[in-house]
């Protein structure tokens, strides 16, 4: 009797509006600017983002900023509860509840200094360069999957665009905004060009099934809610245009 009343307070908890909760959660991320920085007074758009979502959700947000492969092992083993902003893969399905509402849309190219004079129809043309890339990202699925492209692995998109422009590799990969704000920030004057276009696609967040449980499903299915309210009311909107 004992155990079935305790199942009963824990179906009740289970799916009680996030609202009516007073949680707090481990979220993590990387840098990844304008959408994440460590600039306190402009944090990044998806970074204010999540914390709107989780002020109107009466969460306690505790968000930490690591290399990103770290970030996905930890939301994959269980120790962070939810993690901005990966792509929907099947592979990460596994581990992951998605929200529905994308947190941000990336828009990934391949560039190159000013002048460089590259003009390619496809990765196949570029196949004799040399491409920087960070460790543990995606680059859409035609990237990931070419064979034979010559790979130069950083840390991070700021090591990328540092080994760029003191000539270490021909070319780069990455979110355009991403890169030209770390290119400004960097102090580098000379713009960078767009040598091939990659995909457009939408990133999210995500909660953790080992931290979670069916809770995480609960909790993506009332942060999908919020972010969409947050983009009617031009919200999302007004948050973006003090980084654009």
């Amino acid at each position: 009797m004992k155990k079935l009343g305790v199942t009963l307070i824990w179906a009740v908890l289970l799916f009680l509006p996030v609202s009516a909760l007073s949680e707090k959660l481990k979220f993590v991320t990387a840098e990844w600017p304008p959408m994440v920085t460590k600039d306190k007074h402009l944090p990044g758009t998806a970074m204010e983002t999540v914390r709107e979502v989780c002020k109107r959700l009466g969460i306690e947000p505790k968000i930490r900023i690591l290399p990103w492969k770290r970030a996905v092992k930890y939301v994959k083993k269980g120790k962070a509860d939810a993690i901005f902003a990966p792509k929907k893969t099947e592979e990460r399905l596994r581990f992951l509840y998605f929200v529905d509402e994308p947190l941000y849309m990336e828009r990934l190219v391949v560039i190159a200094r000013k002048g460089s004079g590259m003009n390619a129809s496809g990765l196949d043309d570029l196949k004799d360069k040399n491409f920087a890339v960070v460790r543990g990202y995606s680059y859409g699925a035609e990237f990931d999957k070419c064979q034979g492209l010559k790979k130069i692995v950083c840390g991070n998109d700021t090591q990328l665009v540092k080994i760029l422009y003191k000539g270490r590799t021909d070319l780069a990969a990455g979110e355009e905004r991403n890169l030209e704000w770390i290119r400004k920030d960097l102090g580098f004057k000379e713009s960078f060009e767009t040598v091939y276009f990659l995909t457009e696609d939408p990133n999210f967040l995500a909660f953790s099934k080992k931290a979670l449980g069916p809770r995480g499903k609960v909790l993506a299915r009332e942060f999908t809610r919020i972010l969409r309210q947050l983009k009617e009311e031009g919200v999302f909107r007004k948050i973006e245009g003090k980084y654009y």
